[in-house]
């Protein structure tokens, strides 16, 4: 079982750099507006520019970088044990998808 959890936006910047302090190398895809943009490569960061300062969140893979533009939104799915599985942001075009394989 699972739990989805919306993150206030104080607290964004420290949530992801912890996220990605514990999952770097793992495999991961993204996905945006119903289609797999990049997949099966090691997930590498996931970084916050607060709003006044770019307001974006940046997701590099091995190889590959995308960028939400001011986001709205920040939930995590995670399994009982704590372990994360999926990163959903969400801005004013839709939702993307940061999955952990």
């Amino acid at each position: 079982m699972s739990t989805n959890k919306q993150i206030e936006p104080s607290k964004w910047q420290d949530r992801l750099q912890s996220f990605t302090s514990g999952n770097k190398g793992r495999p991961a895809a993204i996905a945006t507006e119903g289609m797999t943009i990049a997949e099966n490569k090691a997930f590498v960061s996931i970084d916050y520019d607060p709003a006044g300062k770019g307001n974006d969140i940046m997701i590099a893979l091995d190889g590959f970088t995308h960028t939400v533009n001011a986001p709205v939104e920040l939930r995590i799915t995670e399994a009982n044990n704590g372990v994360v599985s999926t990163l959903e942001i969400i801005d004013q075009s839709g939702s993307t998808f940061l999955r952990l394989l």
